[in-house]
């Protein structure tokens, strides 16, 4: 049975715990380029089950969130890169809000609901540990 959304949520914040959101952001880039640094071109493509994503695939989401994007053709290094520079865009974004106003600016998601900006921002650091997480499970199956 699939995670319903407010299982992987629970979930994903539980990894978050009481680090700080952005810092979490910020962290990742670099966190997922030590973690790519080391690993063979065919343990990037290799999917550690037939339904679960291979680290190029779990690297190309960070980038570019639909899944209809082709994960599986998308080349690892390449989607590090754009990970980085739009989670860097998105940070300066994000600075340029007072955080008061987190809690007031919200959006509309089509499976979430409302969701404020602050919610957003807790739940995307949560969403990048859980991914860091599936990689790291994925290179230690290798060695």
């Amino acid at each position: 049975m699939a995670e319903t959304f407010e299982a992987y949520r629970t979930r994903v914040l539980s990894y978050l715990g009481d680090e700080e959101p952005i810092s979490v952001q910020q962290a990742t880039p670099s966190q997922l380029d030590r973690r790519l640094r080391d690993v063979e071109p065919e343990e990037l493509i290799r999917r550690p089950a037939p339904e679960k994503w291979s680290i190029a695939e779990l690297v190309a989401h960070l980038a570019a969130w639909a899944e209809r994007m082709g994960y599986a053709q998308q080349d690892a290094s390449l989607s590090a890169g754009v990970f980085r520079a739009l989670r860097e865009s998105n940070l300066r974004l994000l600075e340029s809000v007072p955080r008061a106003r987190w809690v007031e600016c919200y959006g509309v998601h089509e499976v979430r609901g409302r969701q404020t900006v602050e919610e957003f921002v807790r739940l995307e650091a949560a969403h990048d540990l859980n991914h860091l997480r599936q990689i790291d499970r994925i290179v230690g199956g290798c060695m």
